[in-house]
């Protein structure tokens, strides 16, 4: 599950980082934009499954042993993520 959570969040990141370029006038092909998503959200998501501090601290929290703080961090999280999915539906770009 945390797994899903780790992808999820690192392909709305790659996202964010698409729709940036592709303002700024740096992605002009439909080749380079689909490149350049692919390749950031695996570069990104190896970073962070490799990031263990952050991979244990999510475990810790789910496990209840971080107490109230550590469920109050993971409902915070959640609302973040639904928010920048209904931000990237409805405005079909991630907000800056």
């Amino acid at each position: 599950m945390l797994d899903v959570i780790i992808y999820i969040s690192t392909l709305l990141m790659s996202l964010s980082l698409v729709a940036s370029a592709s303002k700024s006038g740096l992605l002009n092909s439909a080749f380079s934009k689909g490149f350049a998503g692919v390749s950031s959200q695996v570069v990104s998501s190896g970073y962070l499954k490799g990031y263990t501090n952050f991979e244990s601290f999510l475990k810790v929290c789910i496990d209840g042993q971080m107490g109230l703080i550590g469920y109050f961090f993971l409902i915070s999280l959640g609302f973040l993520l639904i928010v920048w999915i209904n931000n990237i539906v409805e405005y079909k770009n991630a907000i800056m």
